[in-house]
């Protein structure tokens, strides 16, 4: 799914009250459990557009409790939440028999979650198409691709040649950074990029910093609704990292193997 012009134009106003509400319950039900704002929103209006009905938490114990009251047709978590772990939150509704029937995924940074077992693992950073689709395919039973098999050898990891030499940036990776100027947010993400990138050889990595506050139209290509939003254009699919970008980890993960020598 592609946001092609940033705008959404709602279908024609149900005649009665009854009828909308016909309408929201013929709408597959996710419970979205993030505690960054911008994300948050973000991802309501994503799934709200890809046709779902979307119930957001900003923490586990909140989800615990939406899903005590109603059941959902899918679950999706962050991992890192304030107190508790998605896995913890999936865990103890699991204990209560709250999401026997219920897919659930995890969205995470963390190199390797201790308690996310049994259930399905998105790392971070994520192509929001490939997102949708996940859930997509969780919510109407299909299986996943399955990936071709290379008999016993290991791939060489992203960002390495495949002799085990040394690293190596192949194709120059272009990043485009959408802020607001009026956002105290963005010039956080500003300021954080900048930084990283600052270990990064210049003549691999490109970095453009569109301000739509001044250009609203700018992030149209990209389907922007929110900032500040980081966007890895290529080489490969779109990758997103919404916020003011305060994880190094998700940097790095982009941009493994453009270090400077």
């Amino acid at each position: 799914m592609v946001m092609r012009d940033g705008t959404w134009t709602p279908r024609e106003k149900p005649s009665r009250w009854m009828d909308a509400d016909i309408e929201a319950l013929g709408k597959p039900s996710i419970l979205l459990v993030e505690d960054d704002r911008d994300t948050r929103d973000m991802l309501v209006t994503l799934f709200g557009i890809a046709g779902y009905e979307t119930v957001a938490a900003e923490t586990a114990e909140e989800a615990l409790e939406q899903l005590r009251e109603s059941p959902f047709d899918l679950v999706l978590t962050d991992y890192c939440l304030p107190h508790r772990t998605g896995g913890w939150l999936l865990k103890q509704a699991s204990a209560e028999g709250l999401v026997d029937s219920t897919p659930a995924l995890v969205v995470t940074a963390h190199p390797s979650p201790v308690d996310t077992e049994g259930f399905e693992v998105i790392c971070k950073p994520f192509d929001l198409d490939e997102l949708v689709e996940r859930v997509r395919r969780r919510l109407t039973g299909e299986r996943p691709p399955r990936q071709k098999s290379n008999g016993n050898k290991a791939a060489p990891r992203a960002g390495h040649d495949g002799d085990g030499g040394e690293p190596d940036c192949p194709d120059p990776i272009e990043l485009i950074l959408y802020v607001s100027s009026h956002s105290p947010r963005s010039a956080e993400a500003i300021a954080n990029i900048e930084a990283a990138l600052s270990r990064f050889d210049s003549s691999r990595v490109s970095l453009t910093i569109c301000d739509l506050s001044q250009t609203p139209d700018g992030g149209n290509a990209d389907g922007i609704a929110f900032t500040p939003a980081l966007v890895k254009r290529a080489p490969g699919p779109r990758t997103f990292i919404l916020g003011h970008l305060t994880n190094p980890e998700l940097l790095l993960e982009l941009l493994e193997g453009c270090e400077k020598p």
